[in-house]
Protein backbone atom coordinates (compact mmCIF):
# COMPACT_ATOMS: atom_id res chain seq x y z
CA UNK A 1 0.00 0.00 0.00
CA UNK A 2 1.42 3.27 -1.09
CA UNK A 3 1.54 6.16 1.46
CA UNK A 4 2.13 9.33 0.86
CA UNK A 5 4.30 11.82 3.15
CA UNK A 6 1.76 13.93 5.91
CA UNK A 7 2.46 17.50 5.46
CA UNK A 8 1.79 19.57 9.63
CA UNK A 9 0.44 22.17 9.21
CA UNK A 10 -2.28 23.45 11.51
CA UNK A 11 -3.30 26.62 9.68
CA UNK A 12 -4.50 25.32 6.49
CA UNK A 13 -6.13 22.34 8.07
CA UNK A 14 -8.39 25.08 10.03
CA UNK A 15 -9.44 26.54 6.97
CA UNK A 16 -10.24 23.27 5.57
CA UNK A 17 -12.71 22.20 8.74
CA UNK A 18 -13.99 25.64 8.80
CA UNK A 19 -14.81 25.12 4.75
CA UNK A 20 -17.42 21.57 5.82
CA UNK A 21 -19.34 24.11 8.32
CA UNK A 22 -19.18 27.47 7.47
CA UNK A 23 -23.01 27.63 6.07
CA UNK A 24 -24.07 26.41 9.09
CA UNK A 25 -22.00 28.48 11.35
CA UNK A 26 -23.05 31.66 8.93
CA UNK A 27 -26.53 31.05 8.82
CA UNK A 28 -27.01 30.28 12.62
CA UNK A 29 -24.94 33.79 13.55
CA UNK A 30 -26.58 35.88 10.98
CA UNK A 31 -29.94 34.67 12.33
CA UNK A 32 -28.69 35.77 15.91
CA UNK A 33 -27.16 39.20 14.98
CA UNK A 34 -30.10 39.91 13.25
CA UNK A 35 -32.17 39.02 16.62
CA UNK A 36 -30.19 40.97 18.36
CA UNK A 37 -31.67 43.97 16.64
CA UNK A 38 -34.97 43.13 18.42
CA UNK A 39 -34.62 43.90 21.89
CA UNK A 40 -33.50 47.64 21.01
CA UNK A 41 -36.87 47.84 18.60
CA UNK A 42 -38.80 46.39 21.72
CA UNK A 43 -37.72 48.52 24.02
CA UNK A 44 -37.87 51.58 21.91
CA UNK A 45 -41.84 50.56 21.25
CA UNK A 46 -42.16 50.02 24.84
CA UNK A 47 -40.90 53.33 25.76
CA UNK A 48 -42.68 55.01 22.90
CA UNK A 49 -45.89 53.76 22.36
CA UNK A 50 -46.86 51.18 24.78
CA UNK A 51 -46.41 53.41 28.07
CA UNK A 52 -47.80 56.53 26.57
CA UNK A 53 -50.94 55.27 25.09
CA UNK A 54 -51.73 51.96 27.41
CA UNK A 55 -51.72 49.23 25.15
CA UNK A 56 -51.15 46.42 27.15
CA UNK A 57 -52.27 44.35 24.55
CA UNK A 58 -49.72 44.84 22.11
CA UNK A 59 -47.35 44.57 24.96
CA UNK A 60 -48.28 40.53 25.37
CA UNK A 61 -47.81 40.32 22.19
CA UNK A 62 -44.67 41.66 21.78
CA UNK A 63 -43.47 39.87 24.94
CA UNK A 64 -45.04 36.64 23.21
CA UNK A 65 -42.90 37.15 20.33
CA UNK A 66 -39.34 38.13 22.29
CA UNK A 67 -39.92 35.13 24.11
CA UNK A 68 -40.22 32.81 20.81
CA UNK A 69 -37.26 34.71 19.92
CA UNK A 70 -35.40 33.88 22.84
CA UNK A 71 -36.04 30.30 22.76
CA UNK A 72 -35.01 30.18 19.22
CA UNK A 73 -31.62 32.01 20.35
CA UNK A 74 -30.54 29.75 22.82
CA UNK A 75 -31.36 26.94 20.39
CA UNK A 76 -29.42 28.72 17.46
CA UNK A 77 -26.12 29.98 20.27
CA UNK A 78 -26.32 26.11 21.44
CA UNK A 79 -26.01 24.68 18.05
CA UNK A 80 -23.48 26.97 16.93
CA UNK A 81 -21.38 26.36 19.98
CA UNK A 82 -21.62 22.92 19.10
CA UNK A 83 -20.71 23.32 15.96
CA UNK A 84 -17.90 25.31 16.57
CA UNK A 85 -16.55 22.64 19.60
CA UNK A 86 -16.45 20.16 17.29
CA UNK A 87 -14.62 21.78 15.23
CA UNK A 88 -12.17 22.82 17.56
CA UNK A 89 -11.98 18.62 18.67
CA UNK A 90 -10.94 17.64 15.06
CA UNK A 91 -8.70 20.46 15.16
CA UNK A 92 -6.73 19.35 17.84
CA UNK A 93 -6.78 15.89 17.02
CA UNK A 94 -5.54 16.57 13.32
CA UNK A 95 -2.53 18.81 14.84
CA UNK A 96 -1.22 16.04 16.92
CA UNK A 97 -1.95 13.67 14.20
CA UNK A 98 -0.01 15.67 12.07
CA UNK A 99 2.82 16.19 14.38
CA UNK A 100 2.89 12.79 15.39
CA UNK A 101 3.07 11.88 11.34
CA UNK A 102 5.67 14.60 10.70
CA UNK A 103 8.11 12.91 13.69
CA UNK A 104 7.97 10.01 12.19
CA UNK A 105 8.60 11.03 8.42
CA UNK A 106 11.81 13.41 9.05
CA UNK A 107 14.84 11.36 9.47
CA UNK A 108 16.24 13.95 11.74
CA UNK A 109 14.92 14.66 15.02
CA UNK A 110 14.23 19.24 15.81
CA UNK A 111 16.90 21.27 17.31
CA UNK A 112 16.96 21.83 20.68
CA UNK A 113 16.56 18.56 21.89
CA UNK A 114 13.48 17.27 24.02
CA UNK A 115 12.80 20.10 26.31
CA UNK A 116 12.35 22.97 23.04
CA UNK A 117 10.29 20.49 21.54
CA UNK A 118 8.11 20.18 24.81
CA UNK A 119 8.22 23.73 24.79
CA UNK A 120 6.89 24.52 21.30
CA UNK A 121 4.27 22.14 21.95
CA UNK A 122 3.26 23.71 25.25
CA UNK A 123 2.78 26.89 23.49
CA UNK A 124 0.89 25.49 20.17
CA UNK A 125 -1.59 23.53 22.43
CA UNK A 126 -2.44 26.28 24.14
CA UNK A 127 -2.56 28.74 21.57
CA UNK A 128 -5.22 26.05 20.18
CA UNK A 129 -7.79 27.63 22.45
CA UNK A 130 -8.09 29.97 19.44
CA UNK A 131 -10.54 27.53 17.37
CA UNK A 132 -12.90 27.53 20.00
CA UNK A 133 -16.56 28.67 20.41
CA UNK A 134 -15.02 32.00 22.32
CA UNK A 135 -12.54 33.03 19.20
CA UNK A 136 -14.51 31.78 16.49
CA UNK A 137 -17.73 33.09 16.89
CA UNK A 138 -16.51 36.08 17.65
CA UNK A 139 -15.24 36.45 14.12
CA UNK A 140 -18.45 35.31 12.54
CA UNK A 141 -20.18 38.02 14.17
CA UNK A 142 -18.08 41.05 13.24
CA UNK A 143 -19.47 41.61 10.01
CA UNK A 144 -22.94 42.01 11.62
CA UNK A 145 -20.99 45.50 12.78
CA UNK A 146 -22.43 46.83 10.17
CA UNK A 147 -26.00 45.97 10.35
CA UNK A 148 -25.80 47.68 13.65
CA UNK A 149 -24.29 50.90 12.22
CA UNK A 150 -27.23 51.07 9.48
CA UNK A 151 -30.04 50.44 11.95
CA UNK A 152 -28.58 52.75 14.35
CA UNK A 153 -28.42 55.50 11.21
CA UNK A 154 -32.12 54.30 10.62
CA UNK A 155 -32.82 55.68 14.22
CA UNK A 156 -30.85 58.75 14.17
CA UNK A 157 -27.98 59.17 11.60
CA UNK A 158 -25.88 62.02 13.86
CA UNK A 159 -25.64 58.96 16.55
CA UNK A 160 -24.69 56.48 13.73
CA UNK A 161 -21.60 59.01 12.82
CA UNK A 162 -20.44 59.54 16.12
CA UNK A 163 -20.32 55.79 16.83
CA UNK A 164 -18.52 55.60 13.59
CA UNK A 165 -16.10 58.39 14.85
CA UNK A 166 -15.81 56.48 18.48
CA UNK A 167 -14.93 53.23 16.42
CA UNK A 168 -11.73 54.91 14.58
CA UNK A 169 -10.59 55.96 17.37
CA UNK A 170 -10.33 52.69 19.43
CA UNK A 171 -8.99 51.02 16.59
CA UNK A 172 -6.00 53.36 16.54
CA UNK A 173 -5.44 53.41 20.35
CA UNK A 174 -6.13 49.38 20.49
CA UNK A 175 -3.89 48.55 17.18
CA UNK A 176 -0.92 50.42 19.59
CA UNK A 177 -1.96 48.30 22.50
CA UNK A 178 -1.82 45.31 20.69
CA UNK A 179 0.81 45.79 19.18
CA UNK A 180 3.35 45.69 21.98
CA UNK A 181 1.52 42.93 23.37
CA UNK A 182 2.10 40.92 20.70
CA UNK A 183 5.67 42.04 20.99
CA UNK A 184 5.54 41.08 24.56
CA UNK A 185 4.32 37.58 24.15
CA UNK A 186 6.68 36.52 21.30
CA UNK A 187 9.67 37.72 23.87
CA UNK A 188 8.15 36.23 26.48
CA UNK A 189 7.77 32.55 24.89
CA UNK A 190 11.06 32.38 23.32
CA UNK A 191 12.37 32.93 26.54
CA UNK A 192 9.99 30.93 28.25
CA UNK A 193 10.68 27.59 25.62
CA UNK A 194 15.06 28.73 26.34
CA UNK A 195 14.28 28.33 29.66
CA UNK A 196 12.71 25.22 29.72
CA UNK A 197 15.60 24.02 27.74
CA UNK A 198 17.93 24.97 30.00
CA UNK A 199 16.42 23.08 32.70
CA UNK A 200 15.69 20.26 30.46
CA UNK A 201 19.58 20.03 29.36
CA UNK A 202 20.11 20.43 33.37
CA UNK A 203 17.82 17.29 34.45
CA UNK A 204 18.72 14.86 31.43
CA UNK A 205 22.74 15.61 32.91
CA UNK A 206 21.54 15.21 36.97
CA UNK A 207 24.19 13.09 37.63
CA UNK A 208 27.11 15.12 36.75
CA UNK A 209 25.35 18.45 38.13
CA UNK A 210 25.35 16.52 41.62
CA UNK A 211 28.96 15.13 41.17
CA UNK A 212 30.79 18.65 40.49
CA UNK A 213 31.97 22.11 41.93
CA UNK A 214 30.63 24.23 39.75
CA UNK A 215 27.29 23.88 39.98
CA UNK A 216 26.93 27.57 40.75
CA UNK A 217 27.59 28.89 37.54
CA UNK A 218 24.70 26.60 36.43
CA UNK A 219 22.40 27.99 39.41
CA UNK A 220 23.36 31.42 38.12
CA UNK A 221 22.22 30.19 34.73
CA UNK A 222 19.12 29.47 35.91
CA UNK A 223 18.42 32.86 38.21
CA UNK A 224 19.42 34.31 35.12
CA UNK A 225 16.74 32.74 32.49
CA UNK A 226 13.86 32.71 35.15
CA UNK A 227 14.21 36.68 35.71
CA UNK A 228 14.11 36.85 32.23
CA UNK A 229 11.05 35.01 31.83
CA UNK A 230 9.30 36.61 35.34
CA UNK A 231 9.89 40.26 33.75
CA UNK A 232 8.81 39.51 30.82
CA UNK A 233 5.38 37.88 31.87
CA UNK A 234 4.75 40.40 34.33
CA UNK A 235 5.07 43.36 31.23
CA UNK A 236 2.99 41.00 29.29
CA UNK A 237 0.13 40.84 31.65
CA UNK A 238 0.43 44.65 32.35
CA UNK A 239 -0.39 45.58 28.60
CA UNK A 240 -3.12 42.89 28.38
CA UNK A 241 -4.33 44.57 31.53
CA UNK A 242 -4.34 47.88 30.00
CA UNK A 243 -6.23 46.63 26.80
CA UNK A 244 -8.91 45.55 29.15
CA UNK A 245 -8.51 48.66 30.70
CA UNK A 246 -9.22 50.73 27.38
CA UNK A 247 -12.11 48.61 26.35
CA UNK A 248 -13.93 49.36 29.15
CA UNK A 249 -13.04 52.29 29.75
CA UNK A 250 -14.33 52.72 26.04
CA UNK A 251 -17.41 50.95 26.32
CA UNK A 252 -18.47 53.44 29.57
CA UNK A 253 -17.77 56.39 27.24
CA UNK A 254 -19.43 55.34 24.12
CA UNK A 255 -22.86 55.33 26.39
CA UNK A 256 -22.18 58.37 27.79
CA UNK A 257 -21.76 59.82 24.21
CA UNK A 258 -24.35 58.77 22.84
CA UNK A 259 -26.88 59.93 25.64
CA UNK A 260 -25.05 63.55 26.04
CA UNK A 261 -25.71 63.87 21.94
CA UNK A 262 -29.52 61.31 22.32
CA UNK A 263 -30.59 64.10 24.84
CA UNK A 264 -29.84 66.69 22.50
CA UNK A 265 -31.41 65.06 20.00
CA UNK A 266 -34.79 64.75 22.00
CA UNK A 267 -34.29 68.44 22.51
CA UNK A 268 -34.42 69.40 19.14
CA UNK A 269 -37.11 66.71 18.58
CA UNK A 270 -35.07 64.61 16.11
CA UNK A 271 -35.02 61.31 18.43
CA UNK A 272 -37.35 60.03 20.94
CA UNK A 273 -36.91 58.64 24.21
CA UNK A 274 -37.29 54.98 23.32
CA UNK A 275 -35.10 55.68 19.82
CA UNK A 276 -32.11 57.14 22.57
CA UNK A 277 -32.28 53.57 24.49
CA UNK A 278 -32.91 51.82 21.22
CA UNK A 279 -29.48 53.44 19.80
CA UNK A 280 -27.75 53.33 23.38
CA UNK A 281 -28.44 49.16 23.26
CA UNK A 282 -27.15 48.87 19.42
CA UNK A 283 -24.15 51.04 19.94
CA UNK A 284 -22.99 49.01 23.26
CA UNK A 285 -23.55 45.68 20.98
CA UNK A 286 -21.86 47.46 18.07
CA UNK A 287 -18.76 48.65 19.86
CA UNK A 288 -18.58 45.13 22.05
CA UNK A 289 -17.91 43.55 18.41
CA UNK A 290 -14.95 46.41 18.20
CA UNK A 291 -13.62 45.57 21.19
CA UNK A 292 -13.22 41.75 20.98
CA UNK A 293 -11.67 42.55 17.36
CA UNK A 294 -8.49 43.08 19.24
CA UNK A 295 -9.13 40.32 21.45
CA UNK A 296 -9.33 37.75 18.34
CA UNK A 297 -6.44 38.77 16.40
CA UNK A 298 -4.24 38.85 19.13
CA UNK A 299 -4.99 34.90 19.86
CA UNK A 300 -4.86 34.89 16.10
CA UNK A 301 -1.09 36.28 16.09
CA UNK A 302 -0.71 33.79 18.91
CA UNK A 303 -1.71 30.66 17.12
CA UNK A 304 -0.52 31.35 13.86
CA UNK A 305 3.16 32.34 15.56
CA UNK A 306 3.56 29.39 17.72
CA UNK A 307 2.46 26.95 14.45
CA UNK A 308 5.19 28.99 12.75
CA UNK A 309 7.53 28.23 15.27
CA UNK A 310 6.57 24.73 15.23
CA UNK A 311 7.26 24.29 11.74
CA UNK A 312 10.44 25.89 12.28
CA UNK A 313 11.87 23.89 14.89
CA UNK A 314 10.86 20.72 12.83
CA UNK A 315 12.87 22.16 9.84
CA UNK A 316 15.87 23.02 11.77
CA UNK A 317 16.22 19.41 12.32
CA UNK A 318 17.29 18.97 8.94
CA UNK A 319 19.47 22.27 8.94
CA UNK A 320 21.49 21.09 12.02
CA UNK A 321 22.01 17.83 10.54
CA UNK A 322 22.90 19.14 7.39
CA UNK A 323 20.10 18.92 5.06
CA UNK A 324 19.51 21.51 2.75
CA UNK A 325 15.89 22.26 1.40
CA UNK A 326 16.86 21.50 -2.12
CA UNK A 327 18.05 18.17 -0.80
CA UNK A 328 14.99 17.10 0.84
CA UNK A 329 12.66 18.47 -2.06
CA UNK A 330 14.50 16.34 -4.45
CA UNK A 331 14.87 12.86 -2.59
CA UNK A 332 12.50 9.80 -3.27
CA UNK A 333 11.09 10.20 -0.26
CA UNK A 334 9.23 12.96 -0.77
CA UNK A 335 6.46 11.03 -2.05
CA UNK A 336 6.20 6.98 -1.28
CA UNK A 337 5.12 5.55 -4.50
CA UNK A 338 6.76 2.28 -4.01
CA UNK A 339 4.80 -0.44 -2.05
CA UNK A 340 7.56 -3.31 -0.71
CA UNK A 341 6.07 -5.71 1.86
CA UNK A 342 9.07 -7.32 1.31
CA UNK A 343 12.98 -7.60 0.70
CA UNK A 344 15.14 -9.93 -0.31
CA UNK A 345 17.77 -8.12 1.14
CA UNK A 346 20.68 -6.59 -1.68
CA UNK A 347 22.07 -3.35 -0.71
CA UNK A 348 23.19 -0.78 -3.12
CA UNK A 349 25.00 2.45 -2.19
CA UNK A 350 26.20 4.47 -4.45
CA UNK A 351 28.11 7.95 -3.76
CA UNK A 352 27.05 8.17 -0.34
CA UNK A 353 28.35 11.18 1.19
CA UNK A 354 27.02 13.10 4.52
CA UNK A 355 27.91 16.24 5.89
CA UNK A 356 26.88 18.46 9.19
CA UNK A 357 27.54 22.09 9.86
CA UNK A 358 31.37 23.23 11.35
CA UNK A 359 32.22 19.33 10.96
CA UNK A 360 34.13 17.33 8.37
CA UNK A 361 32.19 14.82 6.16
CA UNK A 362 30.75 11.65 8.22
CA UNK A 363 30.54 10.11 5.05
CA UNK A 364 32.78 10.76 1.91
CA UNK A 365 31.85 9.05 -1.19
CA UNK A 366 31.13 5.74 -0.15
CA UNK A 367 30.11 3.18 -2.52
CA UNK A 368 29.50 -0.28 -1.22
CA UNK A 369 27.23 -3.79 -2.73
CA UNK A 370 25.60 -5.92 -0.29
CA UNK A 371 24.46 -9.08 -1.15
CA UNK A 372 21.54 -10.68 0.53
CA UNK A 373 22.49 -12.73 2.84
CA UNK A 374 25.37 -11.25 3.89
CA UNK A 375 26.49 -10.69 7.53
CA UNK A 376 29.14 -7.72 8.15
CA UNK A 377 31.18 -5.83 10.88
CA UNK A 378 31.75 -2.12 10.27
CA UNK A 379 35.12 -1.36 12.10
CA UNK A 380 36.89 1.70 12.71
CA UNK A 381 37.64 4.67 15.36
CA UNK A 382 35.23 7.13 16.75
CA UNK A 383 33.65 9.43 14.09
CA UNK A 384 34.76 7.14 11.28
CA UNK A 385 31.57 6.67 10.02
CA UNK A 386 29.81 4.01 11.07
CA UNK A 387 26.65 4.88 13.06
CA UNK A 388 25.69 7.31 10.07
CA UNK A 389 26.37 4.52 7.47
CA UNK A 390 23.98 2.39 9.70
CA UNK A 391 21.33 5.38 9.98
CA UNK A 392 21.53 6.07 6.21
CA UNK A 393 20.63 2.44 5.82
CA UNK A 394 17.89 2.10 8.81
CA UNK A 395 16.22 5.53 6.77
CA UNK A 396 16.83 7.29 9.57
CA UNK A 397 18.97 9.84 8.16
CA UNK A 398 19.43 11.03 3.92
CA UNK A 399 22.22 11.77 2.27
CA UNK A 400 23.89 14.67 1.18
CA UNK A 401 24.59 12.81 -2.28
CA UNK A 402 23.84 9.61 -3.51
CA UNK A 403 21.88 6.97 -2.85
CA UNK A 404 20.70 3.90 -1.26
CA UNK A 405 19.39 1.07 -3.37
CA UNK A 406 17.50 -2.48 -1.61
CA UNK A 407 16.55 -4.85 -4.25
CA UNK A 408 16.99 -2.18 -6.92
CA UNK A 409 14.14 0.40 -5.44
CA UNK A 410 15.32 3.59 -3.82
CA UNK A 411 14.98 3.93 0.50
CA UNK A 412 13.36 6.90 0.64
CA UNK A 413 10.73 5.95 -1.90
CA UNK A 414 9.51 2.91 0.20
CA UNK A 415 7.47 4.23 2.73
CA UNK A 416 8.10 3.79 6.22
CA UNK A 417 5.62 1.44 7.17
CA UNK A 418 6.34 -1.42 4.72
CA UNK A 419 10.69 -0.78 5.46
CA UNK A 420 9.42 -1.79 9.23
CA UNK A 421 8.06 -4.60 7.85
CA UNK A 422 12.04 -5.70 6.63
CA UNK A 423 14.13 -3.51 8.22
CA UNK A 424 15.23 -3.59 12.38
CA UNK A 425 17.63 -1.07 13.81
CA UNK A 426 18.97 -1.17 17.30
CA UNK A 427 20.47 2.23 17.81
CA UNK A 428 23.97 2.19 20.15
CA UNK A 429 21.80 3.91 23.06
CA UNK A 430 19.04 1.51 24.06
CA UNK A 431 15.93 3.45 23.67
CA UNK A 432 12.97 2.00 26.13
CA UNK A 433 9.48 4.11 26.78
CA UNK A 434 7.61 4.21 29.98
CA UNK A 435 4.95 1.20 30.26
CA UNK A 436 5.24 -2.66 31.26
CA UNK A 437 8.50 -4.47 29.79
CA UNK A 438 5.84 -6.60 27.79
CA UNK A 439 4.66 -3.36 26.25
CA UNK A 440 8.18 -2.21 25.21
CA UNK A 441 8.53 -6.08 23.41
CA UNK A 442 5.28 -5.63 21.48
CA UNK A 443 7.01 -2.73 19.44
CA UNK A 444 8.17 -5.05 17.03
CA UNK A 445 5.00 -6.34 16.18
CA UNK A 446 5.35 -10.11 17.47
CA UNK A 447 2.86 -11.57 19.16
CA UNK A 448 3.68 -11.89 23.56
CA UNK A 449 4.15 -15.88 23.17
CA UNK A 450 4.80 -16.26 19.31
CA UNK A 451 7.97 -18.83 18.27
CA UNK A 452 9.51 -15.31 17.16
CA UNK A 453 9.25 -13.70 20.52
CA UNK A 454 11.18 -16.57 22.20
CA UNK A 455 13.81 -16.41 19.45
CA UNK A 456 14.25 -12.86 20.55
CA UNK A 457 14.25 -13.35 24.54
CA UNK A 458 16.69 -16.41 24.37
CA UNK A 459 18.89 -14.91 21.81
CA UNK A 460 19.72 -11.60 23.92
CA UNK A 461 19.43 -13.12 27.18
CA UNK A 462 16.42 -11.34 28.62
CA UNK A 463 15.27 -15.18 29.21
CA UNK A 464 17.61 -15.47 31.74
CA UNK A 465 16.48 -12.28 33.87
CA UNK A 466 12.61 -13.37 33.58
CA UNK A 467 13.41 -16.67 35.02
CA UNK A 468 15.89 -15.79 37.33
CA UNK A 469 13.20 -12.87 38.77
CA UNK A 470 15.21 -10.13 38.24
CA UNK A 471 12.78 -8.78 35.88
CA UNK A 472 9.01 -9.71 35.03
CA UNK A 473 7.12 -8.83 31.41
CA UNK A 474 4.25 -7.09 33.93
CA UNK A 475 7.06 -4.93 35.91
CA UNK A 476 7.16 -1.12 34.83
CA UNK A 477 9.64 0.22 33.02
CA UNK A 478 10.42 3.85 33.98
CA UNK A 479 11.19 6.96 31.66
CA UNK A 480 13.73 5.61 29.28
CA UNK A 481 14.15 3.10 31.72
CA UNK A 482 16.05 4.22 34.24
CA UNK A 483 15.09 1.75 36.60
CA UNK A 484 16.97 -0.82 35.02
CA UNK A 485 20.99 -1.33 34.66
CA UNK A 486 22.44 -0.67 31.47
CA UNK A 487 22.68 -4.57 30.40
CA UNK A 488 19.41 -4.87 31.08
CA UNK A 489 18.22 -1.90 29.23
CA UNK A 490 20.86 -3.10 26.30
CA UNK A 491 19.21 -6.66 26.42
CA UNK A 492 15.51 -5.18 25.86
CA UNK A 493 16.57 -3.23 23.22
CA UNK A 494 18.32 -6.41 21.24
CA UNK A 495 14.69 -8.45 22.88
CA UNK A 496 12.68 -5.91 20.96
CA UNK A 497 14.96 -5.95 18.05
CA UNK A 498 14.99 -9.84 17.56
CA UNK A 499 11.50 -9.88 17.56
CA UNK A 500 10.48 -7.59 14.94
CA UNK A 501 10.41 -10.06 11.61
CA UNK A 502 12.87 -8.66 9.53
CA UNK A 503 15.55 -9.92 6.42
CA UNK A 504 18.05 -6.98 7.29
CA UNK A 505 19.17 -6.48 10.73
CA UNK A 506 21.02 -3.57 11.68
CA UNK A 507 23.14 -3.63 15.27
CA UNK A 508 24.88 -0.69 16.38
CA UNK A 509 27.54 -1.83 19.23
CA UNK A 510 24.75 -4.36 20.20
CA UNK A 511 27.15 -5.77 23.33
CA UNK A 512 27.44 -2.60 24.77
CA UNK A 513 27.23 -2.71 28.59
CA UNK A 514 27.01 -6.81 28.67
CA UNK A 515 29.65 -8.69 30.62
CA UNK A 516 31.36 -11.31 28.95
CA UNK A 517 29.62 -13.96 29.43
CA UNK A 518 26.54 -12.24 28.19
CA UNK A 519 28.60 -10.91 25.20
CA UNK A 520 29.80 -14.54 24.23
CA UNK A 521 25.76 -16.43 24.41
CA UNK A 522 25.17 -12.85 22.40
CA UNK A 523 28.02 -13.96 19.81
CA UNK A 524 26.83 -17.80 20.02
CA UNK A 525 23.17 -17.31 19.22
CA UNK A 526 23.10 -14.15 17.16
CA UNK A 527 23.20 -15.92 13.61
CA UNK A 528 20.39 -18.37 14.76
CA UNK A 529 18.42 -14.99 14.81
CA UNK A 530 19.69 -13.29 11.50
CA UNK A 531 18.88 -16.63 9.79
CA UNK A 532 19.69 -15.86 5.61
CA UNK A 533 18.49 -12.93 6.20
CA UNK A 534 21.31 -9.70 6.23
CA UNK A 535 23.16 -8.26 9.02
CA UNK A 536 25.54 -5.23 9.23
CA UNK A 537 26.91 -4.70 12.78
CA UNK A 538 29.46 -2.19 14.38
CA UNK A 539 30.90 -3.85 17.41
CA UNK A 540 34.54 -3.15 19.15
CA UNK A 541 34.13 -6.72 20.61
CA UNK A 542 36.25 -9.80 18.95
CA UNK A 543 33.94 -12.09 20.03
CA UNK A 544 30.58 -9.99 18.28
CA UNK A 545 32.92 -10.24 15.30
CA UNK A 546 32.69 -14.30 15.18
CA UNK A 547 28.55 -13.75 13.77
CA UNK A 548 30.12 -11.51 11.02
CA UNK A 549 31.72 -12.99 7.36
CA UNK A 550 32.62 -9.69 5.85
CA UNK A 551 34.40 -6.92 7.47
CA UNK A 552 34.15 -3.08 6.01
CA UNK A 553 36.12 -1.08 7.90
CA UNK A 554 35.93 3.17 7.81
CA UNK A 555 38.33 5.93 8.81
CA UNK A 556 37.46 9.93 8.03
CA UNK A 557 34.39 8.89 6.41
CA UNK A 558 35.98 6.78 4.11
CA UNK A 559 36.19 2.89 3.21
CA UNK A 560 39.71 2.01 4.00
CA UNK A 561 39.33 -1.79 3.74
CA UNK A 562 36.44 -4.46 2.33
CA UNK A 563 37.03 -8.30 2.81
CA UNK A 564 36.51 -11.47 4.23
CA UNK A 565 36.91 -11.69 7.99
CA UNK A 566 39.40 -14.10 8.05
CA UNK A 567 41.57 -12.23 5.30
CA UNK A 568 41.12 -8.74 7.05
CA UNK A 569 41.19 -9.61 11.18
CA UNK A 570 43.98 -12.33 10.29
CA UNK A 571 46.80 -12.08 13.48
CA UNK A 572 50.17 -10.47 12.40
Amino acid sequence: MTSQKREFSPISGLWNLLRTQWLEVGLASLLINSGQILLPLFSMLVYDKIVSNGVFETLWALVIGMLIFIALDVGMRVTRNWTVERVAADMARKTDEGLWHKLLADRDMPAGGVATFLAHYRDLTNTLNFVSSTYLLAIADLPFYLLYMLVIGFIAWPIMILVGVLTLVYAGIGYLVQRQTLRLNRDAEQTSTQRMAYIGEVLQGMEVVRTVPGVTGLLQGWRTQSEKVSDLEAARRLSASHSNTLSAGMMTFTTVAVLTLGAYLIEARMLSVGGLIACSLLAARAMMLVTSLYLVLGKWEDFARSAKRMDELLESGKAAHGISHDIEQSAPHASFNVSKPEAKGDITLRRLTKRYPDRPAALDNVSLTIAAGEKIGLLGRPGAGKSTLLKLIAGLSIADEGEILIDGYELHAISPEDRARWLAYKPQEPVLFAGTLEANLLLAGSKPRSERMELALWASGLEEELKQGRLTLTMAIADRGSNLSGGQRQKVALARAFAQPSTILLLDEPSLGLDPEGEQLLAQRLPQVVGNGNLIMISHSAAMMTAVQRIIALDGGKVVADGPKEKLLRPA
